[in-house]
């Protein structure tokens, strides 16, 4: 690492990644751009895209998303990870490119399966999907009969035949599996042709790593692989290609790298009281051990469990508590679940924007309210 670059403390590093995330202040930005900037969103619970661009967007709208979705403009699909997320349909493109490896190797069986065997299935799987949306069980049943013979009698190739058919195939979710309501099993569908136009390699890398960084940064190159899943090779090509970068230092003295023009707050700028949606990019944009800048190390076993990371909020800018929300057609409560006690003038705050999301949330219910 260069000498003398600057040191950013922990809470800089918060700074920094509530104001790429719109946490400091909502921003006027329509949805796409804002998904774009946000370097997509987490979209494993439907209403979780909703909430996020609520907590984040000034007049933020259900029917903004929803309308987006529905004109082709945001798609829905399995990325970075191998988890869900929403992305627009103009960078569908390149993240399909440069997850693809990622998502190619989660849970796949040691020694197989043969590269020629999955592209055959992939082309199988595009055609029975190519008009007619298709759930996972219609598309399992669909390659029953066509697994290579490999896969005949190895319940786990079998089992990740059926996986791989859905989350690498290039398949996108139907557009109301998008909604906020949905709640059934999802329908695979194959993209547009004009999804299909894959970039060059090296401009797909380029764009996802650059999204991180201004979604996340400032970043360590673990940071951007834990969250693309992208060959960490791969990515040092990327940054090697752009321009315009700079370094940091953490208080551990790892290297961090950021976009030059990457907004860098003082660690006194007030954080305002926010809700993050279940699975919210701002808890999963860092390697696990570096998630401690939004994310105390003391609370991350009540938030993350497993495959879940349940809905949070925030107390100067730092994870403070868990929320859940009990809808009822005659009223609907959100619940605060703090892990320490709150001062007063936080629970008031916190109950104040509390009010607004149930409402967002639950506009059917004829009474809204927070129990704090």
């Amino acid at each position: 690492m260069p000498a003398r670059v600057p040191t950013l403390t922990l809470r800089e590093l918060n700074r920094a990644l509530l104001a790429r995330q719109f946490l400091l202040k909502r921003q006027k930005l329509n949805v796409v751009d804002a998904i774009e900037r946000l370097a997509c969103l987490q979209g494993q619970w439907a209403p979780s895209p909703y909430v996020a661009l609520w907590s984040r967007l000034a007049g933020f709208e259900r029917d903004g998303l929803t309308k987006a979705v529905d004109r082709g403009e945001v798609v829905k699909a399995t990325l970075m990870r191998a988890t869900l997320h929403l992305v627009s349909a103009r960078e569908y493109p390149a993240y399909s490119l440069a997850t693809m490896e990622g998502r190619f190797g989660a849970w796949r069986p040691p020694g197989g399966p043969a590269l020629a065997d999955l592209d055959k299935l992939h082309r199988a799987v595009m055609a029975f999907a190519g008009k007619t949306p298709r759930t996972r069980v219609e598309i399992q049943e669909f390659i029953s009969d066509h697994l290579p013979p490999s896969a005949a009698k190895d319940e786990r190739l079998r089992n990740w035949f059926s996986w791989a058919a859905v989350a690498t195939s290039g398949l996108v979710w139907e557009s109301s599996g998008a909604h906020f309501e949905h709640r059934q099993l999802g329908r695979h569908i194959a993209p547009p042709p004009r999804l299909r136009k894959p970039p060059r390699p090296a401009t797909a890398y380029e764009l996802v790593v650059r999204r991180h960084l201004g979604a996340f940064g400032p970043a360590t190159v673990s940071d951007i692989a834990t969250w693309s899943s992208v060959r960490v090779p791969n990515i040092r090509a990327a940054l090697a290609q752009m321009k315009n970068l700079r370094r940091f230092a953490d208080e551990r003295g790892r290297e961090l790298i950021d976009l030059s023009r990457g907004p860098r707050p003082s660690a006194d700028v007030a954080a305002p009281p926010r809700f993050l949606a279940r699975f919210d990019a701002a808890i999963l944009g860092h390697a696990a051990p570096e998630r401690t800048r939004i994310l105390p190390e003391a609370y991350r076993k009540a938030v993350i469990f497993s495959a879940e990371v349940w809905p949070t909020f925030l107390v100067d800018g730092m994870v403070a508590g868990r929320w859940a929300i009990a809808v009822r057609p005659k009223e609907a409560v959100l619940e605060l679940k703090p892990f320490k006690p709150l001062g007063r003038a936080d629970r008031a705050a916190l109950v104040a924007e509390g009010e607004k999301l149930v409402r967002f949330y639950a506009p059917e219910s004829k009474a809204h309210g927070v129990r704090a």
